[in-house]
């Protein structure tokens, strides 16, 4: 055997390999169907009494009530302040809703500091205290006069978490996700806490007015911009039926009518059905989708993620399959394992001689996947500079083309997962059967469905592949809600 032959040969090694981890991510339209059934099983599920009292180690779907009962149609108008809590960034702004499906922003953003994201020795005054100064910082900036004028200011806050959403503007924290671990946050109101903060720094003349969940907002921010709510003036009939989010984290929300949320006591759905009031969005916080995993596909690669690396294993294992976070983090743990068994990388004899960030959860980011998943550059150029600047990471040809057959089936398999709730809120609302000629819209926000090549494009190959099929799959519309949170946000807070 010649030298030639012996590299042949552990080449085929790690190409029969990697054969067959494409494999284990697959979705299977038969598994797409299954899925959506389950989904739609475990929605009227999360909408009925719960039996169990404590909502933190709750399985199923939360289906969170939003308490907003009515959509905007574009005609709105006001300047309201909008303040988001997301998964990585905090942002203040003001929005200006001009009444004609448009609004203008004025906005300041800012990385949440390392030291919040700690797992102990962070107080829930710690994180408040530091979103109510960069708040002051922001009024500062645009509002000076306004404020020392003693002007009166309604806040919309976009909080991105698991929320038991008790009224419009008052809720308790269910548990953290994405990053955050601070004990004495978990079941406490957020908004209290939040305006504490601010009236301690001499703020009361911001009154936050709404709680409302990023996809709420999104949702609510569709409604607004979107000039097909009236099917008289463009002859589409389309009416937006989900707004969702896939981003550093995923979740979704929809209008369900009020009669079937039969979680929340009689008296007060007798009351709405008094005013008029026939529908609610409702917050399915669909990270938390199987969390028993009892039908999502899932690898060694998964499981090792949610019990080893997670700041809360055991739940959102939906989300910790398809979002941005996770994505990267998917793709770093096969590639230490294949180490590990000898096919690659073979010039480290040792896991402890990886470079360090290839040794570090979470330090591979989906944005380094999206740059892999389209190379088609000679000797995949791209890739090998990408893992370089971003892991420190030398490879072969060999490797990079290994490397890229995995990019690609996580990123088809998140994308795929990511068709489930969507198929199966259209299928449980039959938003195609209610209007002759009928079809829908999705509004998305997020930098995965935004920025990651061919996202959309698979998700919709998805629904097509699934129970909805190519002819609801056309009627299906997938549309980027700019800037969703904050001026959804901003439209709670006008009709608080």
């Amino acid at each position: 055997m010649s030298f030639d032959d012996l590299h042949k040969a552990n080449e085929q090694q790690l190409t029969s390999t990697v054969d067959q981890l494409v494999k284990e991510f697959e979705v299977t339209p038969e598994k797409l169907d299954e899925l959506v059934a389950y989904f739609i099983e475990q929605m009227e599920k999360g909408l009925a009494p719960q039996d169990t009292d404590d909502k933190s180690t709750n399985k199923g779907l939360p289906m969170i009530p939003s308490y907003v009962t009515g959509t905007p149609n574009g005609t709105e108008k006001g300047t309201l302040l909008a303040a988001d809590l997301g998964g990585t960034n905090f942002r203040t702004c003001s929005v200006t809703l001009n009444g004609d499906h448009t609004f203008s922003m004025e906005q300041m953003k800012s990385k949440i500091p390392d030291e919040l994201l700690e797992p102990t020795g962070v107080t829930s005054e710690m994180l408040f205290s530091y979103l109510a100064r960069r708040t002051q910082l922001f009024m500062k900036k645009f509002y000076e006069s306004d404020m020392q004028a003693g002007k009166e200011f309604k806040l919309g806050f976009t909080f991105s978490y698991p929320v038991d959403q008790t009224s419009l503007n008052s809720g308790t924290l269910i548990r953290w996700t994405k990053g955050f671990q601070i004990a004495d946050t978990v079941g406490a109101d957020i908004v209290q806490l939040f305006q504490g903060e601010l009236d301690k720094l001499g703020m009361q003349n911001v009154k936050i007015v709404a709680l409302t969940n990023d996809t709420v907002g999104t949702f609510l921010s569709h409604y607004y911009c979107s000039d097909n709510t009236d099917s008289m003036t463009t002859g589409e009939i389309s009416e937006p039926v989900i707004g969702c989010i896939f981003g550093t984290g995923t979740n979704g929300c929809y209008k369900e009518e009020i009669s079937k949320i039969t979680k929340v006591p009689q008296a007060t759905r007798d009351k709405w059905a008094e005013e008029g009031k026939t529908h609610m969005v409702i917050n399915t916080e669909w990270g938390s989708f199987d969390n028993d995993l009892k039908h999502l596909p899932t690898t060694k690669y998964d499981i090792d993620i949610d019990q080893k690396f997670s700041s809360n294993p055991g739940f959102h294992l939906f989300e910790k399959r398809v979002s941005g976070m996770f994505m990267g983090e998917i793709l770093r743990n096969v590639l230490v394992d294949l180490h590990s068994r000898g096919l690659i990388f073979n010039q480290y004899r040792t896991t402890a001689q990886l470079p360090h960030r290839l040794q570090t959860p979470f330090e591979l980011d989906s944005e380094v996947l999206s740059h892999i998943e389209i190379d088609d550059s000679t000797g995949l150029r791209e890739t090998e500079l990408s893992l370089l600047q971003s892991l420190r990471l030398p490879t072969s040809p060999t490797e990079r083309r290994e490397i890229q057959r995995l990019v690609r089936a996580i990123s088809r398999r998140s994308a795929y997962l990511s068709s489930v709730p969507l198929a199966a809120i259209i299928i449980k609302t039959g938003t195609l059967e209610m209007r002759y000629h009928g079809e829908v819209e999705i509004g998305c926000d997020g930098s995965v469905v935004e920025y990651y090549p061919g996202f959309r494009s698979m998700i919709r190959h998805a629904l097509a592949l699934g129970p909805l099929g190519a002819e609801g799959e056309r009627k299906t519309h997938i549309k980027i809600a700019k800037d969703g949170s904050g001026v959804g946000s901003a439209l709670c807070a006008l009709v608080a």
